[in-house]
């Protein structure tokens, strides 16, 4: 386009615009133009003027305000609890959002209401009971010693009777108490060296006969089944030995037959017409009967091959098979005459034979099987196969399986050990199996919480005793079944435990076999024993003696370390008495009876314990406990340590009833005794620091009761303190001889030496004469004198505090030197 061009469009759009009018066209000026801008501007921006400024101010600084304004609608004022809006279905995103903060918001608000609904119930419970002693308060008041203001109330003496010495209340409930009679029974043979009986059986019958619950017996039926094999000697791993033995998997696919002929045996009782049971009493006839009224209907038929004189084949060898009768499974395919293969493997099967010719036949079924019968719409014949070839392990034969049982015995009838796998085909093993209920399906398949005798029964069954009791003792319900449990196991040496009885309940070693655990039966018995050893002692101390064989991080015998334990927790006279007995009359340290004097097969005597328990209490600053033990021990020497340790925190107090001074006032009199004839035993510096403290209380007790002369006389006679300057030196090297007890008590005893000098000056100065107390040990009738002799006293006991090579309490020289000041 040229100029030319240009300039005519130009043209042609100024006509078009023209106004057809007979108005003449007006020209505005500038200021007219300004004006009627601004008139149009004020109209349009009536509202808004804010935004607009503040568009225009911050479009002036350079801001981007389209991107502004995106950011400010993402942002959210506040994060509220508001009710959420709806979101359409296709909105996932929303609607999972919605979801998620409604779930919270509920749970926010059902907190809140139980919250609420429990401080109310607090609230009326605390109000109900201040009633409720506020109105027996007031019944109380209203009837008072004389019965004649109330002659309508009729009082009625009832009589009562309480021993002297009461009983504690025993916490063990029946089944307990009946539990721990047949412990003391276990450990009374073998103290006596006579045949123990088996636990588990002992137990067993106890829950069959005794208990009033089937779930606890039929635990320790399987428990009694499972064990019922060659018992092992203690050097022998029984973890190791289980994942290795085939005796385990033959005991629990044999109960698992049992129990499943007693079902049947009962569901024929129940249709004996249908039954027609007849013939010998077997597992053929029986299990004949037991097909006839299953599939009495034709529809039951459906999907099954081949028959057996009106009978699907199939379900009669399988029904023999599941009650553990292989010779009526192979009696009834001979009796069809079809599978001759299948019979032939079965009776090698039946004999135990094993070579080239079962393995050919086996890989030939194997091949049939997987040709042919893989889709086969009989289950019953291809269970059959499954179970004979041990084959395809996956298969959940759903038809088949209407309990755990069934399920039970199927994996642990196609269950192959580990030199016996063929591994050219998936095959289940013995920790496979183990695997796959502990792990897999674990307590929430099984619905273990409610169900917990049934999760027992299961990992029982597949050899995991200590998962199970571990398992069953978490409730306070079954806890003492789990224990005994484990108790009978682990006599018989079928219980894994760990090396270290400081491991938890359940554990593992590095070279055990996935998925075995080891249960610390130590930690299980004393968690159990624990809550009732203060009130079932006796009995306490017999589950105790089960953990003889055990040994501590130090070597020392768990029992031994259980029983102090006990002891450090209430060594209280009775207590003492129950376990240690009575001390001899006629042979001092020497005790008779007790009930850990039953125990004389261990190692350990009561003395060693007594010992034990001291060393332990010793090293816990229970003193005075320990001081006890130690003389039923006979150890003097640390009993005489640490009663010096004692006696030197009480020696300078005033005699008080009850208090430890007086306490200890006992063990020095019966110290007294027995020195004499065990001062040998003793070390000669002990034996000198417990004659002083003894003769500083005996001073004590005469400053408090006012015997002056004779409480100084003992200071004197022993060279504790001067009697005056120039002795000095001679006391404080006397006192440096002697322990560091002595030491600790020498501020007390010379401020009461002090006291009793200043006591004596007082006197002194306020009698008219010149006697006093001191006449005999100054040697001098005159006052001056006497005065004279008790400052140079005072003078002395302060030059003695300064000289000795220990400091001082503050308190003790200001005393001292105010004292000795108002002397002068």
């Amino acid at each position: 386009m040229d100029l030319v061009e240009l300039l005519q469009q130009a043209q042609r759009l100024t006509n078009e615009t023209k106004i057809d009018t007979e108005v003449p066209g007006v020209e505005r000026t500038m200021s007219q133009v300004l004006q009627a801008t601004q008139e149009f501007h004020s109209r349009v921006t009536q509202t808004g003027t804010n935004d607009l400024q503040a568009h225009i101010l911050l479009g002036s600084k350079g801001v981007d305000l389209p991107k502004l304004t995106q950011k400010l609608e993402t942002l959210s004022a506040r994060q509220s609890f508001e009710p959420l809006d709806p979101v359409t279905d296709t909105d996932v995103h929303g609607y999972l959002k919605n979801e998620r903060e409604n779930a919270i918001l509920s749970v926010i608000d059902e907190t809140n209401r139980s919250i609420f609904e429990s401080v109310e119930r607090q609230k009326w419970r605390c109000v109900y009971s201040e009633w409720g002693e506020e109105k027996e308060s007031l019944l109380n008041a209203l009837v008072g010693p004389n019965q004649q203001d109330f002659p309508d109330v009729q009082r009625q003496m009832v009589p009562t009777a309480m021993a002297d010495e009461p009983t504690p209340y025993s916490r063990l409930n029946v089944h307990q108490q009946l539990y721990a009679e047949q412990i003391t029974i276990y450990n009374e043979s073998h103290i006596q060296g006579i045949q123990r009986p088996n636990l588990v059986s002992t137990f067993a019958h106890l829950a069959r006969e005794f208990f009033d619950d089937d779930l606890v017996a039929e635990m320790w039926n399987v428990l009694e089944s499972m064990s019922a094999v060659t018992p092992l000697s203690r050097s022998i791993d029984p973890i190791k030995n289980r994942q290795t033995a085939p005796h385990f998997v033959h005991q629990a696919r044999t109960y698992l037959e049992g129990r499943y002929k007693t079902y049947m045996k009962q569901f024929i009782d129940t249709n004996l017409i249908l039954a027609r049971l007849g013939g010998i009493p077997n597992v053929y006839h029986l299990v004949r009967s037991y097909v006839a009224v299953t599939f009495q209907r034709p529809q039951s038929l459906y999907g099954l091959l081949d028959v057996n004189n009106g009978r699907p084949l199939w379900p009669l060898v399988y029904y023999s098979m599941r009650s553990g009768d292989m010779d009526a499974a192979a009696m009834y395919l001979k009796e069809s005459g079809t599978c001759p293969d299948l019979l032939k493997l079965m009776t090698l099967r039946k004999n135990g034979e094993a070579g080239t010719s079962m393995a050919k036949l086996e890989g030939q079924l194997k091949l049939e099987f997987n040709n042919k019968l893989h889709d086969c719409t009989d289950p019953y014949k291809k269970a059959v196969y499954v179970i004979l070839l041990a084959c395809d392990p996956h298969f959940t034969h759903v038809e088949l399986m209407r309990s755990i049982d069934d399920f039970l015995w199927m994996q642990l009838s196609i269950l192959r050990r580990q030199d016996q796998r063929d591994y050219n085909i998936e095959q289940l093993t013995y920790s496979g199996l183990q695997s796959l209920i502990l792990e897999k399906y674990g307590e929430n398949y099984f619905n273990a919480r409610e169900k917990a005798p049934l999760y027992f029964q299961v990992l029982a069954l597949t050899g995991q005793f200590e998962a199970a009791i571990e398992f069953l003792a978490r409730t306070e319900k079954n806890r003492a079944h789990a224990v005994h449990m484990a108790i009978a196991l682990n006599e018989i040496s079928m219980l894994g435990a760990p090396r270290s009885v400081k491991q938890p309940l359940l554990s593992s070693e590095p070279e055990d076999p996935t998925p075995m655990k080891r249960l610390n039966l130590v930690r299980l018995i004393v968690m159990y024993a624990k809550c009732f050893e203060q009130t079932d002692t006796k009995q306490a101390l017999q589950y105790y003696y089960l953990l003889r064989h055990f040994k501590s991080e130090d070597g020392t015998n768990a029992m031994l370390t259980c029983v102090c334990d006990m002891l450090v927790e209430n060594c209280s006279d009775p207590m003492l008495e129950l376990v240690f007995g009575v001390e001899d009359v006629e042979k001092s340290f020497r005790y008779t009876g007790g009930i850990f004097a039953e125990f004389h097969t261990l190692d350990c005597d009561k003395y060693s314990l007594a010992a034990m328990v001291g060393d332990e209490l010793s090293k816990r600053s229970n003193y005075e406990s320990a001081i006890k033990l130690y003389f039923i021990a006979g150890q003097l020497g640390k009993a005489l340590r640490l009663l010096c340790s004692l006696l030197v925190q009480v020696v300078h107090q005033p005699p008080q009833s009850e208090s430890m001074r007086e306490r200890l006032g006992v063990v020095i009199e019966r110290l007294d005794a027995a020195l004499p004839e065990r001062k040998t035993e003793v070390e000669m510096h002990v034996i000198l620091t417990y004659t002083v403290l003894t003769q500083v209380m005996e001073f004590f007790d005469l400053y408090h009761a006012g015997g002056s002369r004779l409480a100084l006389k003992i200071l004197a006679i022993n060279r504790l303190i001067p009697v005056s300057s120039s002795e000095v030196d001679e006391c404080v090297t006397n006192l440096k001889r002697m322990g560091p007890e002595i030491i600790k008590v020498l501020p007390d005893i010379l401020l009461a030496a002090m006291d009793i000098v200043y006591q004596g000056y007082v006197k002194l100065k306020g009698s008219s004469d010149t006697g006093s107390v001191f006449d005999d040990e100054t040697k001098s009738e005159n006052k001056e004198a006497a005065i004279r002799h008790l400052r140079d006293r005072a003078k002395a006991l302060t030059n003695m505090a300064a000289s000795v090579p220990y400091r001082m309490p503050s308190t003790t020289n200001q005393r001292l030197v105010q004292l000795e000041i108002l002397m002068h």
